[in-house]
């Protein structure tokens, strides 16, 4: 597909959305927000791609905002004084529910530089992993905003209150293996070495159920917020769906054909 912003491609069932404005450091921008939702929303619908990859372009992956859009909202403001406040910018709410509602795995490969929304965007995948060089930050605070994209719900869940809190209140920069150690991320590999850990971590999602990997990422997610006993209805729920998939038949057949389970022809 064809973006602006973005390059999008799909091989051995993975689909690629990669941040392509590199002279800019990938800086975020309406159009980018726009077409980031419509690259996930067809990736999700891709039958050829069963795992995301999202990843940068150059030497970061996303060094937050563009800051000309800060500059022409502050003068659209001034210019609109006198009419009822409205909010200063679209917050990403759109991006944050398509992401939160893909049926397939997403793994944020994080090149380099992620800060400010930069930042918030992967904690919306369901892996993390960054080079050794890249460095995370919730710079929000330092150019006077407040963070997006349900950063301040996702965050503490990730790493606690106390490491969410400072990240959010100091705005300073971590270091890919500072963020290692607290739980952010999943991996840090050599910068020559990360699309391969990202493509690697994918492989064995593939050789899962992609009907149970659905599932069981709404499970997750629905688990952030209900008790034990709505937790239980829905795995109960789940379980029965899984059970009468094509996947579980292939496996239960394979099984008993001493042979390994091929989910990747499976097309449900």
């Amino acid at each position: 597909m064809a973006y602006e912003t973005l390059l999008y491609e799909v091989a051995g069932e993975i689909a690629t959305i990669t941040l392509n404005r590199p002279a800019k450091l990938n800086s975020y921008t309406g159009t980018m927000g726009a077409e980031l939702i419509d690259a996930f929303r067809h990736a999700d619908a891709d039958r050829d791609a069963r795992v995301i990859i999202l990843t940068g372009a150059g030497r970061a992956f996303c060094a937050g905002a563009d800051v000309g859009g800060f500059a022409a909202d502050i003068k659209s403001r001034e210019a609109m004084e006198s009419r009822p406040a409205a909010p200063r910018r679209d917050s990403g709410f759109p991006l944050a529910m398509v992401m939160r509602a893909l049926s397939k795995p997403a793994i944020a490969a994080i090149n380099g530089y992620a800060l400010g929304v930069g930042c918030t965007i992967p904690l919306l995948c369901d892996v993390r992993i960054a080079a050794e060089e890249a460095k995370l930050g919730l710079i929000f605070p330092r150019v006077g905003v407040t963070t997006e994209l349900g950063s301040t719900y996702l965050l503490p869940r990730l790493i606690g209150v106390s490491r969410a809190a400072e990240m959010m209140l100091t705005g300073r920069h971590f270091t890919a293996r500072e963020c290692l150690a607290m739980g952010l991320l999943s991996y840090v590999t050599p910068a020559d070495g990360l699309m391969a850990k990202a493509r690697e971590i994918a492989g064995e999602m593939l050789q899962c159920s992609a009907t149970a990997l659905d599932y069981t990422r709404r499970a997750l997610y629905q688990g952030l917020d209900g008790t034990m006993e709505t937790a239980m209805q829905f795995e109960v729920f789940a379980l029965d769906r899984c059970s009468q998939s094509p996947e579980h038949k292939e496996y239960v057949t394979a099984f008993v054909e001493k042979r390994k389970p091929d989910f990747r022809r499976i097309r449900g």
